[in-house]
C-alpha cells in the first residue's frame, strides 16, 4: 500500500487496555498499511506492556480526565495526516490483512462509512447493518433485536442506514466535512448520528459482505445500569436532534 492510501488507526481504553494486546498483535501483521495507530487512554491503567511495541508505529494519548467514545476520536483525529481514519473497538480481532480490499471496495462502489462483516467469537455473523431508529425504536429493541436492514445490495456490499461504532473506515476529507462525533454524545448513538448526517448530505454507508473481523462484544447497556442509563439518555438526545 502506497502511502497516499495508508491508514491511521484509532483505539480508545476505558480500563481494557489487556483487551488492547491481541489486537495489536494483530495489527502488527499489517504495519505496512498503517501510517499510526493512536491508543487513548481514559481511565488509569497500567500499561506495563507498552515497551513490547517501542518500534511499532504508536501514539499514546493518556487523559487527564475521562472523555466520551466520540471526543476521544475527535481527539486522536487532530493527529491523523494519512487518507484514511479508522476506528477500532478494543475487542475486534482482525485474522486477516483486511485493510487492502476494504480500501478497494470503498473506493470502487464511492462508499463513505465503511465496515467489515462482524463475526462473535463462534463466528456467527452479528448484525452491523442497521435501519435509523425512530419513536418506537426503544420499545422494540426491549422485545427483540433489531433486525439486519439494507436498502441495496451487490456482491461486495451491503447499503444501509448505519453501522457500529466498533469498526468504522472513512476518508479524513469526509471525517472533516462532518465535523467528526457530536461530542454532546458522551456514549452510545454517536455512531448513528455520524451516519445520520452523513446520509443527510447524501452519504453512503455500507458494510462489506465478504471482509470478516471477530467481535467480542462487551454489550455493557445489558449488563451495566450506568450504561443502560447512558443508552437512554443518549436514545432521546438523537430523538431530538433529528425529529424536532
Amino acid at each position: 500500500m502506497n502511502n497516499s492510501n495508508k491508514i491511521t488507526v484509532s483505539i480508545v481504553s476505558h480500563g481494557q487496555f489487556n483487551l488492547i494486546i491481541p489486537l495489536l498483535e494483530n495489527l502488527k501483521k499489517y504495519s505496512l498499511n498503517l501510517a499510526k495507530i493512536i491508543i487513548t487512554i481514559n481511565i488509569p491503567e497500567t500499561t506495563e506492556k507498552l515497551n513490547w511495541y517501542k518500534d511499532f508505529p504508536i501514539l499514546w494519548i493518556y487523559n487527564k480526565s475521562i472523555l466520551g467514545f466520540g471526543e476521544n476520536h475527535n481527539n486522536a483525529f487532530k493527529n491523523c495526516t494519512s487518507k484514511y481514519f479508522c476506528i477500532l473497538n478494543p475487542d475486534i480481532r482482525i485474522k486477516d490483512n483486511i485493510f487492502l480490499n476494504l480500501i478497494k471496495i470503498k473506493e470502487k462502489e464511492k462508499i463513505n462509512i465503511f465496515s467489515p462483516t462482524m463475526l462473535d467469537v463462534n463466528k456467527n455473523k452479528s448484525i452491523n447493518s442497521r435501519k435509523f431508529p425512530n419513536f418506537f425504536y426503544l420499545f422494540s429493541r426491549i422485545k427483540k433485536m433489531p433486525k439486519r436492514y439494507f436498502y441495496k445490495q451487490n456482491q461486495d456490499v451491503l447499503f444501509t442506514d448505519w453501522i457500529g461504532g466498533m469498526f468504522m473506515l472513512i476518508s479524513t476529507k469526509d471525517f472533516k466535512i462532518l465535523n467528526g462525533f457530536d461530542t454532546d454524545f458522551f456514549l452510545y448513538f454517536e455512531d448513528i448520528d455520524i451516519c445520520k448526517r452523513a446520509k443527510n448530505i447524501g452519504f453512503t454507508v455500507g458494510e462489506a459482505r465478504n471482509v470478516n473481523v471477530i467481535h467480542d462484544a462487551q454489550r455493557q447497556s445489558r449488563s451495566s445500569l450506568k450504561h443502560f442509563l447512558y443508552y437512554i439518555k443518549s436514545y432521546f438526545m438523537y430523538l431530538k436532534k433529528h425529529f424536532f
